[in-house]
């Protein structure tokens, strides 16, 4: 049956929304690294984003500014009605950071003030990035897809600008900073087939080995296995491969050993693998002197513990980010649990929870090394958000939309 001019209008008008989010969130990816490249060594040895320079935090300032406020523009509706279409655990995470705003009203006016502007601009961005998933598969798939393209370029520009890694470090980006948009890049990837894809995978992964960052080698590596075990059926070829990958662990661990800096006296398995047990101890102290927590980004690099897990307790207490971090696992289980369950879904349909299930996975592993779990402003933060919040109905939602699109002229589907 043909559409109507009414509703031919309509369709151009919701691809010209679409397009305006799309764009939107591309160049919030950008502007989460890019900046980083200007990065001086002064700064090398900072922990986090948000120490590493004006450029830096202008940008992502400025990247979650321009993609809220046209999710807003776009797709109001959507976004008033986000908070309704969550699962219970994720809806609950959500009631909890609100709750936390209480913490906030202890300490120095200013610093209860920033702590409540940080703690909205949290619940926002969460229920904005849930909105992306309310895209069309095409639109999403090509959404992530590009995404995985210009984080992987972000690497390629910082070795071509600052050169080689030296110490770990390529010019002024510490190595963990350096890695992190590469394992996004690895994870967005897999939402997308093909051998563009491919190919940012294996440039991600081994611009990650030249830094060395552990988490981001055994994120991608991790993504990649779980991917490929709930996406694909478990062949023998696969028990065989698995079983010669581990066999070949054995002649190659000089090697290994190597690329993971397992012989740098500063990183070695006697600190805990981590290097950062020091850290560890002073998050547990703040845990034990703030058990009821301190609010939202108000813990100090060393009171945080360099650790997602540790810091959400720090930040958000024994009870409140407890329960946090069990409501993560059970989000995680519960895309686990879609990932492997049988049902009619289409091949598409299959990948996307297959590719959420293991960036989950990662990005979970990530935070045992990361300086947070749920934050704001880098690329991990934003990451891990986006595959967190996803509502329930998105899939089906999507498939009815495909479903109305088929009548429509080729080119308005776009």
């Amino acid at each position: 049956m043909p559409m109507t001019s009414g509703a031919l209008t309509d369709l151009r008008a919701s691809r010209v929304r679409t397009a305006a989010v799309l764009v939107s969130f591309w160049a919030w990816c950008g502007l989460l690294c890019f900046p980083m490249i200007g990065i001086t060594e002064d700064y090398a040895d900072v922990p986090t984003v948000f120490g590493s320079g004006g450029n830096v935090l202008l940008g992502q300032i400025a990247g979650l500014a321009l993609f809220v406020a046209t999710q807003a523009l776009a797709r109001p509706f959507e976004l008033l009605s986000s908070f309704g279409r969550l699962s219970l655990a994720q809806a609950a995470i959500i009631v909890i950071i609100y709750l936390s705003l209480v913490l906030q009203l202890q300490g120095e006016e200013g610093s209860a003030f920033i702590g409540i502007f940080y703690t909205s601009l949290l619940l926002l961005t969460a229920l904005t990035l849930s909105v992306v998933w309310t895209l069309e598969l095409d639109d999403l798939e090509n959404g992530l897809g590009i995404a995985s393209v210009l984080f992987c370029l972000f690497g390629v520009s910082a070795l071509a600008i600052l050169g080689l890694p030296e110490n770990r470090n390529v010019g002024g980006i510490q190595p963990n900073l350096f890695a992190a948009p590469l394992l996004v890049a690895f994870i967005f990837s897999q939402f997308r087939p093909g051998l563009v894809g491919i190919a940012v995978r294996i440039a991600c992964f081994v611009m990650v080995a030249l830094v060395s960052s552990r988490f981001a080698m055994i994120g991608c590596v991790t993504a990649f296995v779980v991917h490929e075990l709930t996406f694909r059926p478990l062949s023998p070829w696969k028990i065989a491969a698995l079983g010669l990958g581990f066999l070949a662990l054995v002649p190659l661990w000089p090697q290994i050993a190597s690329i993971l800096a397992l012989d740098d006296p500063s990183r070695d398995l006697s600190s805990g693998f981590t290097g950062r047990d020091e850290y560890w101890y002073s998050a547990l102290s703040t845990i034990t002197n703030h058990p009821l927590g301190i609010g939202f980004k108000r813990a100090t690099a060393f009171e945080s513990g360099h650790n997602g897990y540790l810091k959400t307790i720090v930040e958000f207490g024994v009870l409140g980010g407890g329960l946090i971090i069990f409501l993560f696992g059970a989000s995680l289980a519960g895309a686990g649990i879609e990932a492997v369950r049988p049902m009619r879904k289409r091949l598409r349909e299959r990948r996307f929870a297959c590719a959420r299930f293991a960036g989950l996975v990662a990005l979970g592993f990530g935070a045992f090394f990361q300086p947070q779990l749920l934050s704001l402003g880098d690329a991990f933060g934003m990451s891990l958000l986006i595959l967190l919040f996803r509502p329930r109905t998105t899939l089906a939602s999507s498939r009815a939309m495909e479903t109305h699109l088929g009548d429509a002229p080729a080119a308005v589907r776009g």
